[in-house]
């Protein structure tokens, strides 16, 4: 093989090896996601599945949940009576 075809092969092998790991990562943060949507529908106080997701899964998928979930696990505000 040319030194070309070995510089390609090295770098194809590497981005398998970083796909491997981001599928690993993917199949394990999905598992937990899963369980906490179990524990949810069984009734799971929500502020306590969100901190076991916090420790649990990637920083950026509890910042996800966190933008599309703040509004509902915030307390109601309460508007000013109209005048």
């Amino acid at each position: 093989m040319s030194l070309q075809g070995d510089r390609l092969l090295a770098a194809v092998e590497a981005e398998i090896k970083n796909i491997s790991k981001l599928e690993h990562q993917l199949a394990r943060t999905k598992l937990v996601l899963q369980e906490q949507a179990s524990r949810l529908r069984l009734g799971t106080n929500p502020e306590l599945v969100m901190t076991a997701l916090r420790l649990a899964v990637p920083h950026e998928t509890t910042l996800a949940l966190i933008e599309r979930v703040d509004p509902i696990l915030s307390p109601p505000v309460e508007l000013p009576p109209k005048k």
